[in-house]
C-alpha cells in the first residue's frame, strides 16, 4: 500500500491522544531485547508518531522511521526532531541492504499486502529484526470484532492478521524469510478509559469506527468497572529474530 487511504493522516492527533500509550510496555520490553543503546542504528517500520523513534533517541540510538501516514509523521517529527523520518511502505523500503543494525515493528507487518515479502524486506536493511503484534486473546481485540461488519469475519486478510498474534506462527514466517528465531515473550498492556464518552472518542475519532454509542456502551459492556471507568486486559508478543549467515 502506498498511500494513506484508511484515513490515518486525518486522525493522526485523535489517534496520538488516545492509543500510544496502549503499547508503552511492549516498546520498553522490546527496546530491552534488541539492547538500543548508544549508536545503535534503528528503523522503527510503521512509525506512527514517532514513540519508538524518541524512545531510541532518548537512549542515544540513531533512529529512522517510516510511515503511510504523512499526518502520523508530521507528530512523529515533533516528538522525534533528530530522527530520518520518511512517507512510504514498509514493503518497499528506501534505504540500502543492511543501513541498520536493528528494525522493529509494531503491529504494522500483518497490515501489509504480502507479509512473508515484508518481513524478508525488513531482513533485507538489517541483520536483526523485532516484530510485535496484538497476541490472539486481547479484550480489545474482541471488542474491535464486536463494532467489525459481520460480513468480514471471513474474510482471508483478517484471518491472516489474527494468526500471526497466535505462538508460533510469527517465527515460522521469519524462518521462510531467512531469520533465526531468538526471544519470543508476551509483555502484558492493559488498557483503560476513565468512562464511556473517553472509549468512545478513542474508537471513533482515535480508531475510525463508525458505531453508534449505543453499540459501543453495549459491545464493552462486559469490561465496565466500578465509577464508570472501562479496562481491558491484553498481551502484546514480540519475536526477535537474526538473519541467518
Amino acid at each position: 500500500m502506498d498511500q494513506d487511504s484508511s484515513g490515518w493522516t486525518a486522525r493522526a492527533r485523535a489517534w496520538a491522544e488516545h492509543w500510544p500509550r496502549l503499547s508503552e510496555p511492549a516498546r520498553l520490553a522490546v527496546a530491552d531485547a534488541v539492547g538500543l543503546g548508544p549508536g545503535v542504528r534503528v528503523l522503527d517500520a510503521g512509525c506512527g508518531t514517532g514513540e519508538f523513534c524518541a524512545l531510541a533517541l532518548a537512549r542515544g540510538a540513531q533512529a529512522s522511521g517510516i510511515d503511510v501516514a504523512e499526518g502520523m509523521l508530521a507528530l512523529a517529527r515533533e516528538r522525534a526532531p533528530e530522527a530520518d523520518l520518511r512517507v512510504g511502505d514498509i514493503g518497499r523500503l528506501p534505504w540500502a541492504d543492511d543501513a541498520f543494525d536493528v528494525v522493529t515493528a509494531f503491529n504494522a507487518v500483518q497490515f501489509t499486502d504480502d507479509v512473508p515479502a515484508t518481513i524478508a524486506e525488513l531482513a533485507r536493511v538489517a541483520t536483526r529484526i523485532a516484530i510485535c503484534n496484538w497476541r490472539e486473546g486481547a479484550h480489545l481485540t474482541a471488542l474491535f470484532g464486536a463494532l467489525t461488519d459481520n460480513d468480514s469475519a471471513g474474510d482471508e486478510e483478517a484471518e491472516t492478521r489474527k494468526a500471526v498474534g497466535r505462538p508460533g506462527v510469527l517465527e515460522a514466517l521469519m524462518r521462510d524469510a531467512g531469520l533465526v528465531p531468538e526471544v519470543a515473550a508476551d509483555v502484558e498492556t492493559p488498557y483503560e478509559t476513565r468512562d464511556l464518552s473517553m472509549l468512545i472518542s478513542a474508537l471513533r475519532d482515535g480508531s475510525g469506527f463508525e458505531a453508534s454509542d449505543d453499540a459501543i456502551r453495549d459491545a464493552a459492556a462486559a469490561f465496565a468497572q466500578p465509577g464508570g471507568a472501562y479496562r481491558f486486559e491484553n498481551r502484546f508478543r514480540y519475536v526477535v529474530a537474526t538473519r541467518a549467515i
